[in-house]
């Protein structure tokens, strides 16, 4: 009963086969790519530092796919997995720092001079500057938000009017909103999940039915809608960055598909809500 992302990875699978076509601003940034050859806009402030922007391959190297690919993947999965079961807890950091290591001796085998590689690793240190900063703020607002209340707000602005059968989309709207305002998906689930599963009990008597699965299952929906879209989000931030993005562009580009998907679990919600009872 959590529409929201089967939903949204339905829709990415029909945008990727060419079954739907892009709409919105992601249309427009997909025509001006395909004609202009601009995968970012005139005026553009890409999420990522001009150091790997401008930087080229290095001549005369032929990569090669698992050592620059394959083996740094199962270096960190390894470490991460096997730190987690042996010690109890992940050393995801460690793991990441020691196949850069990896990497930069696999780089100086491959005849890459020691130089270059270090000015590599100083370009990508300088390059993440950005999104650290971002994050930062995001977080900033985000205590802001909690420390204002903004999602208790949110939360006693809907309960004069709620009933057990628009219970589920109400619930899912409200999960949608603070994501979105607050940029985290955990704090939602942790502020909306005491509340609504009280309410839906309450309404079934005690009992588990469709009814207290289908709320469990919008707060869970609505907080990945919050994580998908909202600017504060450090999923968001952190994918911009990836794709080297100006962040606001790529908000805009992804809110279009998000509200889609939202409005189309909502009506789900209600549907299920309706005929559950």
């Amino acid at each position: 009963m959590n529409f929201y992302p089967l939903f949204a990875v339905l829709l990415v699978g029909l945008i990727a086969s060419g079954i739907v076509k892009d709409f919105g601003p992601m249309k427009r940034a997909e025509k001006r790519a395909m004609e202009e050859g601009k995968v970012l806009r005139d005026g553009a402030n890409p999420l990522i530092g001009k150091e790997l922007v401008e930087m080229k391959p290095y001549e005369g190297i032929k990569p090669n796919v698992f050592l620059n690919f394959v083996a740094p993947v199962i270096m960190i999965i390894t470490i991460a997995l096997g730190t987690y079961f042996a010690l109890g807890s992940a050393k995801t950091m460690e793991a990441f720092l020691f196949t850069a290591i990896c990497m930069g001796i696999s780089m100086f085998i491959q005849g890459i001079p020691f130089k270059e590689i270090m000015e590599t690793v100083t370009a990508g240190i300088k390059s993440g500057v950005p999104a650290v900063t971002l994050l930062a703020l995001a977080y900033s607002v985000n205590a802001l938000s909690k420390t204002m209340g903004t999602a208790n707000f949110i939360i006693k602005s809907c309960e004069g009017f709620l009933s057990p059968s628009i219970l589920p989309a109400i619930i899912f709207l409200v999960a949608c909103v603070m994501a979105f305002a607050t940029g985290s998906s955990w704090g939602t689930f942790a502020i909306c999940m005491p509340i609504a599963l009280p309410l839906a009990f309450a309404y079934t008597g005690g009992e588990i039915t469709t009814l207290v699965v289908a709320c469990f299952a919008a707060v869970a929906g609505g907080g990945v809608f919050g994580d998908h879209c909202s600017p504060l989000s450090d999923t968001t931030i952190l994918a911009s960055t990836g794709a080297g993005a100006d962040h606001i562009d790529h908000v805009r580009t992804q809110l279009p598909y998000s509200l889609c998907c939202g409005t189309i679990a909502l009506i789900a919600y209600l549907i299920l809500g309706f005929t559950s009872l």
